[in-house]
């Protein structure tokens, strides 16, 4: 029986990539063509677009128990469907879905509204429907909620985010599909805070000076002092 070389593999392998990269090529102009990335994707005002946001915790790197300053690794996932980016499958050779700079599209102006973001640029999926998933490796800074330590060791964080100038009009902030923060790959690191309870909520608001909802999806991740013991007020810092 005739076997394959290990070089002739190799050499195929390399043709497919090449052929591979020509497919996504065409696609990628086809798509960014189509793209506007500076509007919203709205056709009518009963229809905002919804964004799923979800959180996976990777690491909590500083957290102060005096001031509760604090700082978090963690994967933002947003998700959400632009029309304009859709194709046809089967008129491009089944490619179903291409790997795109977010920068090149258009992305939901989603903010930390009670702390600081810094967020890596890495590429957005795009599948065939015009639905867009992007989870950038994303630092965290926010102020936590410290008036329960003197008296249970935990610290509470809060982390709210929504549209920095859209109302729910517009674009629609949801919960991800799990609805909690995703702690399957989270590491403690060299802190001294176990992880003792974490929640995800979406809320409504309404302002008298402005016309139409104001949704967001805020977690909830609580920590505790490791080996510590806390009865009421005798706890010194």
């Amino acid at each position: 029986m005739h076997t394959m070389s290990t070089g002739t593999f190799v050499g195929v392998l390399a043709i497919c990539a090449v052929a591979q990269c020509q497919l996504f090529d065409a696609l990628y102009k086809y798509v960014i063509d189509k793209a506007a990335n500076t509007t919203i994707p709205v056709s009518t005002l009963d229809k905002p677009v919804n964004v799923s946001i979800g959180m996976s915790l990777i690491q909590l790197t500083s957290l102060d128990s005096k001031s509760g300053y604090s700082e978090f690794e963690v994967w933002m996932s947003y998700e959400w469907t632009d029309p304009r980016l859709s194709w046809n499958g089967t008129t491009l050779n089944e490619t179903s879905m291409i790997r795109i700079p977010a920068s090149k599209i258009w992305n939901p102006d989603v903010t930390l509204y009670n702390g600081h973001t810094s967020s890596r640029e890495v590429l957005a999926v795009v599948e065939s429907t015009g639905t867009v998933m992007h989870v950038p490796p994303t630092t965290l800074k926010t102020r936590c909620d410290v008036s329960n330590y003197t008296t249970d060791g935990t610290v509470t964080c809060r982390l709210k985010f929504g549209s920095w100038t859209y109302s729910g009009l517009l674009l629609n902030p949801v919960t991800a599909s799990w609805n909690d923060v995703d702690v399957s790959d989270y590491n403690p690191g060299g802190t001294e805070w176990d992880l003792t309870g974490h929640k995800v909520e979406r809320n409504v608001k309404y302002y008298a000076c402005c016309l139409g909802t104001y949704p967001d999806v805020t977690f909830f991740i609580t920590f505790m002092k490791r080996g510590k013991s806390y009865s009421g007020w005798s706890i010194f810092y």
